[in-house]
């Protein structure tokens, strides 16, 4: 059967098969809103560098003050005193010179630079979980919407192969009529039958193409925009063997992207209370210093500077942080409430699908070979078109039915790869981390995947 052509397409724009891997992967690659998102991230490994050096507001401060000219003004010293200078000695002077000069160091006493650089771990760590989890709820619909692209173009044959038989039988039966071997009303019968299978045609035809069109929107891939279809057969799902439902749970409490954004949240908001709590403690400002006078008296000391907090003491910020852990940590238990509900329903819908499939396999298989049956049975004039059309309706029911519990299975398994966190995406994702993490320089953002610690 020749796939039809999506409204407005032209007979020239044929068709381009696509796999479901390669579908999975454009939508990785080239969905829009995947593409925003990597590219507007906020938080990088520039910023956690940045983070781990200390900011520009410790760099240590020289003063140096130098007066190379002083003046005297007349009696200053009280002029006929014994040890006064002498007239000539009044006025301006070139030989003493005033010399101030003062290296001032900033310390910060509770490591505020430490915590703002697990602040920005934090960030960075949220960023690329936020991203993970972008990439698989991207994956998971694309898989949707190419089954369900699959089971509309199925749907879409079985009603072709019915409106084939229908118009083959209605020439069949007015032939015999021709022959007096077959009645007007079993052709006035097959033609009803023939224009209510066009239109089924017709009907399954628009899901198709609406399938088609949401698969092809998830893609995002211009080149493929108005020719992507579906490859291959509509097959079962891969079995998945029952597993203790308490061990997909802690999968999925390990897996699932959404938890490690939480705890990213929780681990930024921890950090910013120690520093809260850092920045009550003020950081003072040490360092020698040198002074010569004009008349050459010599100072040699230090300076400490340190801001008192009296009118503001920090006390409110530290409250407000800690507020905001206790929300985070909140938020992070009702992550993982909501994880163990959804892996619990997901395991229920798969194994009900599971059930539904097995009750319908094999059944259209053995019901074709009595249908052929009847067919040859009519030939031979030894069964009417009534009990013809009975079995062959019955044949695509039952094939609809099996297309159906199908489709459903692979539903419940996108439900089930979701709640589970997409176990092989994390892993990927872990690996690729700690290469990463082994390299000399800071890793970059990767444009397909981004990794997390």
């Amino acid at each position: 059967m020749s796939m039809p052509i999506a409204p407005g397409a032209t007979a020239g724009e044929a068709s381009m098969p696509l796999g479901l891997q390669a579908a999975l992967y454009g939508a990785l690659t080239s969905n829009p809103d995947l593409v925003l998102l990597r590219a507007g991230a906020a938080a990088t490994a520039e910023s956690v560098e940045v983070a781990k050096r200390f900011p520009t507001t410790l760099n240590p401060t020289l003063y140096a003050d130098y007066r190379p000219f002083n003046f005297i003004p007349p009696e200053t010293f009280g002029g006929g005193m014994r040890g006064a200078p002498t007239p000539a000695k009044r006025g301006f002077s070139l030989g003493k010179e005033y010399v101030y000069i003062s290296w001032r160091q900033p310390i910060e006493l509770k490591h505020q630079t430490t915590h703002r650089a697990a602040i920005a771990q934090a960030a960075y760590t949220l960023q690329q979980w936020t991203v993970v989890q972008a990439e698989l709820t991207a994956l998971v619909q694309t898989f949707r919407f190419y089954q369900t692209a699959a089971y509309r173009r199925e749907k879409l044959r079985v009603a072709i192969e019915l409106a084939e038989f229908n118009e083959k039988l209605v020439k069949d039966l007015e032939k015999r009529v021709v022959g007096k071997t077959a009645l007007f009303v079993d052709v006035s019968l097959a033609q009803v039958e023939r224009q209510a299978t066009r239109q089924q045609v017709e009907a399954a035809r628009v899901d198709y193409v609406n399938a088609l069109t949401d698969l092809r929107n998830q893609l995002g891939i211009p080149e493929t925009a108005g020719t992507a279809e579906p490859l291959g057969e509509f097959v079962l799902p891969a079995f998945i063997p029952q597993i203790d439902t308490q061990g997909l749970i802690d999968l999925a409490l390990q897996s699932r992207p959404e938890i490690h954004a939480a705890r990213a949240r929780v681990d930024g908001a921890h950090a910013a209370v120690h520093l809260a709590n850092a920045d009550r403690t003020p950081s003072p400002v040490i360092g020698p210093e040198y002074e010569s006078d004009e008349v050459s008296v010599q100072y040699i000391g230090m300076v400490f500077t340190a801001a008192i907090p009296i009118l503001n003491n920090g006390a409110p910020l530290l409250r407000q942080r800690q507020a905001e852990y206790h929300a985070a940590v909140m938020a992070l238990q009702q992550v993982e409430q909501r994880t163990v509900a959804q892996v619990k329903a997901a395991i229920v819908k798969w194994n009900q699908a599971n059930e539904l499939i097995k009750g319908t396999s094999g059944l259209s298989d053995a019901l074709k070979s009595q249908v052929a049956d009847i067919e040859r049975l009519f030939e031979a004039n030894q069964a009417d078109v009534t009990k013809l059309f009975q079995a062959r309706q019955r044949l695509i029911q039952l094939e609809n039915a099996q297309l159906d519990a199908t489709w459903q299975a692979t539903q419940a398994q996108a439900d089930l790869l979701l709640a589970l966190g997409a176990p092989t995406l994390i892993a990927a994702a872990r690996s690729q981390a700690e290469s990463l993490d082994a390299a000399p320089a800071a890793p970059p953002l990767s444009n397909a995947s981004p990794t997390a610690r």
